[in-house]
């Protein structure tokens, strides 16, 4: 990205031009910022939508709609069959078989969505047999999940630090989606409208993106399907799926426990609490996925070079994690009654609580992106487990005494078991540990003479 594109956005935020010419001149970190445009503007929109959808709809009935949405996220985390890091790293490396290297992703991921969709309603029927409104609404997102894999496309935007061509157009989409359901609102539609919305939105966002990377690609490379190449794909990278489901079943677990435990309207609560921290979990993908083809590269460079670029990546992450969690925890009880209504004021100390998970939660998406750097994807495995082990025995122990705030807590300590404490367990990632707190105690240390003259 040029700099007479980048410099304009720094002179209006009052930056120093120089910082600007600095910054333009990094793909990674106008990349970064591109994305963080796209994921700030679906933010507003969602808090602004997003909660008065929540007062619309009331407590109930946003707990209908939240009771589904945990089972499909946890079989939407492993429909990526934890392909997408490794042909990222293919795709850097051999940009020829691009064509060949996305139609087998996009094969096996649309595959999975679809099986991973029956399974999540099956899940849900277990949970409330008989149950027609949550069994509908489940099936609704489950449907949008398994059109949603085509967004696999992106990893060729990814690859070649080029995402900024699909910001635009995916942002009129949600720009457009939740006008519709500004509309709903207005209209006094039911709460099976705003799921189908959701489902379309998602399925819309899956077909948009395979079109954009179809044309990016060209006439010179065709989509090709190869089930051999994906097979060899994926018996490397199983752990990493598995690792994706044990990372989001021990961060929804509270969730799912709470499915079997608390009425609709008391879900809707728990809902309300984590819906704005939960927003941020983009953020840690979003720093990987800008300067993880750097880290990559790096490693060519020697162990110093990469191991210093390492410790920069922690501290980039750690700096950003302080930077969002400490505001939305301080805040919580002011942000809820102004935008969820009164009815939702319980749900402010749950959501002080909770939005530390995901401060931890950083420290291990950056140290995942190592793991992966040295073909340690079953150590990721191991600590996620560590961390759904933790995660379960939390939310037996404290959330029949302390309810959804116990549920909080149980979240917060599993991730700071999972992301952190288990790099210590063994020695290949104890020096990582030890870089992890180094970021965490001195998160902002040699990041701002990056900008100096």
């Amino acid at each position: 990205m040029n700099a007479s594109i980048m410099n304009p956005f720094f002179r209006l935020g009052g930056l120093p031009s120089r910082m600007g010419a600095r910054l333009a001149a990094r793909p990674a970190a106008g990349n970064f910022l591109w994305l963080a445009m796209d994921r700030g503007i679906r933010l507003v929109i969602a808090l602004v939508i997003g909660s008065w959808s929540a007062r619309y709809l009331g407590k109930a009935n946003f707990g209908l709609l939240n009771f589904a949405m945990p089972i499909v996220a946890v079989f939407a985390s492993i429909a990526p069959l934890g392909m997408e890091a490794l042909v990222v790293r293919q795709l850097i490396h051999e940009p020829q078989l691009a064509g060949r290297w996305l139609g087998t992703v996009i094969g096996f991921r649309s595959a999975a969505a679809t099986l991973f969709g029956f399974a999540a309603l099956g899940v849900a029927w277990m949970q409330r047999p008989g149950d027609a409104s949550s069994l509908w609404i489940t099936a609704i997102l489950a449907a949008g999940m398994a059109v949603q894999a085509l967004e696999a496309g992106e990893l060729y935007f990814q690859a070649r630090i080029e995402m900024r061509r699909l910001i635009v157009p995916r942002l009129g989409l949600s720009v457009f989606m939740n006008l519709l359901k500004v509309v709903f609102i207005l209209r006094g539609m039911s709460v099976y409208w705003f799921a189908a919305l959701t489902a379309l939105e998602q399925g819309a966002s899956g077909l948009l993106t395979l079109w954009l990377m179809r044309r990016a690609l060209g006439t010179s490379q065709r989509l090709q399907f190869e089930f051999q190449r994906g097979w060899t794909l994926l018996k490397e990278c199983w752990p990493l799926a598995v690792s994706a489901l044990t990372v989001i079943a021990y961060v929804k677990s509270s969730q799912l426990i709470l499915n079997t435990r608390l009425s609709n309207a008391e879900l809707g609560v728990y809902a309300a609490a984590i819906r704005i921290p939960d927003t941020v979990a983009f953020v840690p993908g979003l720093l990987a996925s800008s300067l993880l083809p750097g880290l990559l590269r790096s490693r060519a460079q020697g162990d110093d070079v990469y191991f210093t670029q390492l410790q920069r990546f922690f501290r980039i992450n750690a700096s950003v994690a302080y930077l969002i969690c400490l505001p939305i925890s301080l805040g919580s009880f002011f942000i809820i009654p102004l935008l969820f209504g009164p009815s939702y004021r319980e749900a402010a100390p749950i959501m002080a609580v909770y939005t530390w998970a995901w401060f931890f939660a950083f420290m291990g998406g950056a140290r995942g992106q190592h793991l992966l750097n040295l073909r340690l994807v079953r150590l990721s495995l191991l600590f996620s487990l560590v961390g759904l082990a933790v995660s379960l025995a939390l939310n037996f122990l404290l959330i029949p005494k302390f309810g959804s705030l116990g549920a909080a807590y149980a979240t917060v300590v599993s991730n700071l078991a999972s992301s952190v404490l288990t790099s210590f367990l063994v020695a290949p990632t104890r020096r990582i540990g030890r870089m992890q707190w180094v970021a965490l105690i001195t998160p902002f240390h040699g990041l701002l003479k990056q900008f100096r003259g």
